[in-house]
């Protein structure tokens, strides 16, 4: 009778120590399972202020260098200040900055890789501390509501149309500001955009008689743009201020 209880005793024993091993190294798998995972916001909304700065030293505008093997197939589209609209939650959402867009393809001889790019792409954003606002597909009416106020629409580098599978990421620092990266490609080639967030600076400044009077010195004449009424030798009330004898 001793005999038995002992053996059962035992038995339990060695079940329960058994049970916590197993149990132990689901957790450690859990741990590495995360620890892989990509930098990621929720998708229920769209936060800058949530996004921790990159210390990461991220070079010079734009920011990345193609992955080995592909080239820019025409003169990228480079303005020092435009727009650009990026998929927040399936939304196009504008933002105002230095702009660069390009379209991917493979260099001579070489044969273009969906997943080479793709992964090129995300592991380079994750290590400098990029997060990647959104993943997939806006719909038709979403690209009717948007896409004539896209002044680049169908340029070079192109995309956010209906049924394209595109990848957003936000990269957030303190000296070069907000940096917006989107992408999407296929078998064939890629799109890339990059958009440095920056603010409107007015460069447009009123006519005085000094500027006159300084370029009548410098070059014997000056160019004036005088806007008259419709039909009329009357000069434009938005001209009159000029002082000119009318």
């Amino acid at each position: 009778m001793n005999k038995l209880f002992s053996v059962a005793i035992a038995a339990t024993l060695i079940v329960s120590c058994n049970n916590k091993t197993e149990e132990k190294k689901t957790n450690n798998v859990a741990v590495d399972t995360n620890q892989n995972k990509e930098n990621t916001i929720a998708d229920n909304g769209f936060d800058i202020s949530k996004i921790p700065f990159s210390t990461a030293d991220i070079g010079d505008f734009p920011f990345i260098n193609l992955p080995q093997g592909l080239q820019e197939m025409n003169k990228p589209l480079v303005k020092e200040f435009d727009i650009c609209f990026f998929p927040i939650n399936g939304v196009m959402t504008p933002f105002e900055g230095k702009l660069y867009k390009t379209f991917v393809s493979p260099k001579q001889g070489e044969e273009f890789s969906q997943h080479f790019f793709e992964k090129s792409m995300a592991d380079y954003l994750q290590s400098i501390g990029a997060v990647k606002v959104f993943d997939g597909e806006i719909t038709k009416e979403e690209y009717e509501r948007y896409n004539k106020q896209d002044p680049n629409k169908g340029g070079e580098g192109d995309m956010g149309y209906a049924g394209q599978n595109m990848k957003f990421w936000v990269l957030r620092t303190k000296d070069k500001g907000n940096v917006y990266i989107q992408y999407l490609s296929n078998n064939a080639g890629a799109s890339l955009n990059v958009l440095q967030k920056t603010d409107f600076k007015q460069t447009i400044t009123k006519v005085t008689a000094d500027e006159i009077a300084e370029d009548l010195t410098k070059n014997g004449k000056s160019i004036l743009y005088i806007n008259f009424d419709v039909d009329q030798a009357k000069i434009t009330q938005v001209d009159i201020p000029l002082n000119f004898p009318v």
